[in-house]
């Protein structure tokens, strides 16, 4: 994937995640959105901020785990072991694995419809 240096953080952002799934900041879900998609905490900070916690939740309905737990798989492999940096305006945002990486979450109003509720860390290695 090619990443474009001149990139907003939060277009950054959308682009990581839209690449494995049809992908929108928490606060912009359209209501007539159609499963499966995922939603990302759009959280931003700059250098000397430390890390910080995105939540990343992947929304499916099925009768299987299966293509839940290979998209938060995909996911995971895709920040790898050591995180994966995404090139923004002045600098970069570092994406890792949070703890615990993944948890899958049910529905109590409708058993086939699954969640992933994943943990991402980013620290903003950028100036503003």
């Amino acid at each position: 994937m090619g990443w474009i240096a001149d990139m907003t953080k939060g277009a950054a952002l959308q682009q990581f995640f839209g690449q494995f799934m049809t992908a929108y900041a928490t606060n912009a879900v359209p209501d007539d959105v159609t499963l499966p998609y995922l939603t990302y905490d759009a959280v931003f900070d700059a250098w000397g901020g430390g890390a910080v916690s995105l939540t990343v939740n992947m929304w499916f309905h099925t009768t299987s785990e299966a293509v839940p737990n290979a998209k938060a798989l995909e996911l995971s492999e895709a920040l790898g072991i050591g995180g994966v940096t995404l090139p923004v305006d002045d600098g970069l945002i570092w994406l890792k694995r949070g703890s615990p990486f993944c948890q899958a979450l049910a529905d109590d109003t409708d058993k086939n419809l699954k969640r992933r509720y994943i943990n991402v860390t980013a620290e903003f290695l950028c100036l503003n």
